[in-house]
């Protein structure tokens, strides 16, 4: 039969099936007669018990009554049957929890605390949060110098403390100032008054006070009621009156005159009609400085009746501008002074003025009874007209837009036409940029672009048959060149046999001395003395020329030109022979030696590592050098060990590799180098041949296994054979360059580029 399970009221709360557990009518795991494995569940409950099934979450199935410690609160709480509330103590926490009456919750946010009524939350202090600060009341004890305890009441906002207030006035010891009240000038000793002590001036009360000993204007100064102007009665004041309204002051007894801001502009109105204004000043007496005729419209300036609209008594000094809109103004004046340097005619008050035909005949008109002197403008010449000569001043030029065009002896620089028929003796003479002096033609010099041209419809013609001397070196196709430039310029072609001189480098380097022998780089230097040419030894270390040359006959060469080429077709009959008529079968004698084709080679040690050798045969390779012989050939494979590099883009170069070359020629016999092939590892491999740990690393042919008894021979004999032997030679097409980049005649041949020959 099954468990029927009830609560402590009787009710039944899960009827438990034999065998079964149940695991969502409670927190606990409900235990069904006869369920296997029951130990472990019953121990959890009892786990869970102890602990108050303590969790950041409340249990997912609880009944009323039950028990649960809020690990994230730290807080044993009761379930309700409706939720988990506190079972006791206060709650510390950000957001108000679950609360019955009589709880109490510290907001740790805003640091206040506050219990629940039942109904509703009531806070209990402080007054004010975390976020306003200190405010509000502060009730403090302060001991005084005279040794007594005096009650004080401190009043601060938002954690500023704005004042005291006291009951007497008393000195507080210095140890118990309000540092707030002291003031290095009004208050040193902190001193506390009876009645209200605020902590700065600019506290203001607001709303009505019966009496006050002193009020305290804008700027915080405190004054007596003395101190103010009376309103019903006489008074002086030895400060200024401020009236800071636009009606202003009215004075007279009919209210005659008001000063007032009136349409933007300070206004003097008299209010009554034809009410003259005098404005006095005491000069020693008083006298009437400004006087408006209100009836007649005139204003005189130091002129008591002024009998015009202006009436001036006395000089006129005007800063601004004057217009005079009348028909006539005369000017009764013994000197007239105008400060301005310009004076303008024929414009009118509103700035507006004509065109040319308007301006004709204006200008300046001298009246005399000699007749008139006059510097108008004529519009039908369009220029200035002078009736009178013009003489200037010693020094003095005529000019033309700021240019010097004629001056007492000398024409300006900028008058490039004239209809000048004659000229006397020219000891100099510019044209534009050219200069003529003597037998001397000159660019100008201050201009580094400049250079002369001629030009002519015919071809141009030196008379005489004389030399043209003094060409520098061309730089283009057309430039004019010295007989010993076209001497050191000209191309050379040879054929020449190389059979049995190498390949590659040392070929070339060969060819270039060949080419240096019959075509020296260098030249047959110019003499600074020409007597000398019997005595001067040439390049190269030639002899001296013969003695039968003079200055007179001697043609000097001259060194090549930078880039001059040489093109040599190479003969060689080093290869391509070909034998006839000769029986060598018939008279050779052969001896064989059985031996086994098992291949073994000693390992050599490396001594040098060198990159880069210069062979275009074997592109990018790597040249190595042992300390003994090697007898290794090309083709064969070998194994590099032990290798190591100071520096580089490679820590060595240890590997597999391919004898590209068994030797250098000039090492010949001796085999002590060859070269292996780097392409595929050593991009921009470079040592400088001095990086490399010398005696560490080393080389060894890979041995080849094969089968015993190979024959091999042992020696050949030949008896007398007769017969022919023909060759086919190799022929090559090379092209040489001198190097001679500085032209100062230093150069030498060096090999460029091999090229395609058409037979």
């Amino acid at each position: 039969m099954g468990y029927k399970l009830n609560k402590t009221d009787g009710s039944l709360l899960v009827d438990l099936i034999d065998g079964q557990i149940d695991t969502t009518s409670s927190d606990l795991t409900l235990i069904g007669r006869n369920y296997t494995g029951f130990g472990e569940v019953l121990n959890e409950n009892f786990i869970k018990v102890l602990e108050n099934f303590a969790n950041t979450t409340a249990p997912a199935n609880p009944i009323k009554g039950q028990l649960w410690y809020d690990s994230s609160e730290n807080k044993l709480k009761i379930y309700n049957g409706t939720a988990f509330v506190s079972g006791g103590g206060t709650t510390v926490a950000t957001t108000q929890p679950n609360m019955v009456a009589g709880d109490l919750w510290i907001d740790s946010s805003k640091q206040q605390m506050y219990f629940f009524d039942g109904t509703a939350l009531k806070l209990v202090g402080p007054d004010y949060s975390l976020a306003q600060g200190t405010s509000g009341w502060e009730v403090i004890s302060i001991l005084d110098t005279q040794n007594q305890t005096r009650t004080v009441i401190k009043f601060s906002i938002q954690g500023s403390l704005v004042g005291a207030w006291a009951n007497v006035d008393f000195t507080p010891v210095p140890t118990q100032q309000i540092t707030e009240l002291v003031n290095a000038t009004t208050n040193p000793n902190g001193a506390i008054y009876k009645g209200f002590n605020a902590v700065q001036d600019s506290f203001i009360y607001r709303g009505v006070v019966s009496k006050a000993q002193n009020l305290t204007n804008a700027a915080g100064i405190p004054r007596t009621g003395d101190q103010y102007l009376y309103a019903d009665a006489n008074d002086t004041t030895t400060g200024s009156i401020t009236v800071q309204n636009n009606a202003g002051v009215i004075v007279g007894l009919n209210n005659n005159t008001q000063l007032k801001f009136d349409s933007n502009a300070f206004t003097i109105e008299n209010v009554l009609t034809n009410q003259d204004f005098n404005l006095k000043v005491r000069n020693p007496t008083a006298t009437s400085a400004i006087k408006v005729d209100a009836t007649n419209s005139y204003v005189g300036i130091f002129q008591a009746t002024p009998t015009k609209t202006l009436d001036v008594g006395g000089d006129v000094n005007i800063s601004g501008n004057l217009t005079v809109s009348g028909t006539q103004t005369n000017i009764s004046v013994t000197n007239l002074q105008v400060k301005d340097k310009n004076i303008e005619l024929a414009i009118d008050d509103a700035g507006v003025f004509g065109d040319d035909t308007a301006a004709d005949q204006g200008g300046i008109i001298l009246k005399s009874t000699g007749g008139d002197k006059s510097f108008v403008w004529a519009d039908g010449t369009d220029s200035w007209t002078s009736s009178e000569n013009i003489d200037l001043a010693v020094g003095k030029t005529f000019k033309v837009n700021t240019n010097i065009v004629l001056s007492e002896t000398t024409l300006g620089s900028q008058v490039v036409n004239s209809s000048l028929t004659n000229v006397g003796t020219l000891t100099a003479l510019q044209i534009d940029e050219i200069m003529i002096d003597g037998m001397t033609i000159e660019a100008d010099s201050s201009n580094a672009s400049n250079k002369i041209q001629l030009k002519s419809p015919q071809p141009i013609t030196i008379m005489d048959s004389q030399r043209i001397t003094g060409l520098g070196t061309p730089a283009d196709p057309s430039d004019a060149v010295t007989k010993a430039y076209v001497d050191g310029s000209v191309s050379v072609g040879i054929e020449l046999d190389i059979s049995g001189q190498g390949s590659g480098t040392t070929l070339w380097n060969w060819i270039c001395k060949v080419l240096e022998d019959l075509y020296p780089a260098k030249g047959y230097s110019a003499l600074s003395n020409p007597n000398a040419w019997a005595t001067y030894a040439q390049p190269n270390g030639e002899p001296p020329l013969n003695t039968n040359v003079t200055a007179a006959n001697a043609v000097p060469i001259g060194s090549k030109s930078h880039g001059v080429l040489a093109r040599v077709r190479t003969v060689d009959y080093g290869s391509g022979g070909a034998v006839s008529g000769i029986n060598v079968d018939g008279v050779k004698l052969i001896d064989y030696s059985p031996v086994d084709q098992t291949v073994t080679a000693a390992q050599r040690t490396i001594n040098a590592v060198v990159t880069g050798v210069d062979d275009n045969s074997l592109g990018q390779t790597t040249k190595l050098t042992m300390t003994v012989s090697h007898y290794y050939e090309a083709g064969q494979a070998v194994v590099v060990t032990g290798t190591t590099f100071g520096a580089g883009p490679v820590a060595n170069i240890n590997g597999n590799y391919t004898v590209q070359a068994a030797e250098f020629i000039a090492e010949s016999p001796n085999y002590v180098s060859l070269t292996i092939n780097l392409d595929s590892s050593a991009t921009g491999l470079n040592f400088a041949g001095g990086n490399y740990n010398a005696n560490s690393g080393t080389i060894e042919r890979t041995p080849v296994v094969g089968n015993a008894n190979k024959q091999v021979v042992e020696d050949i004999t030949f008896s007398t054979a007769s017969g022919n032997i023909g060759f086919t030679p190799t022929r090559t097409l090379l092209q040489f360059i001198v190097n001679d980049p500085s032209g100062n005649g230093t150069g030498a041949w060096e090999y460029d580029r091999t090229l395609t020959h058409s037979t």
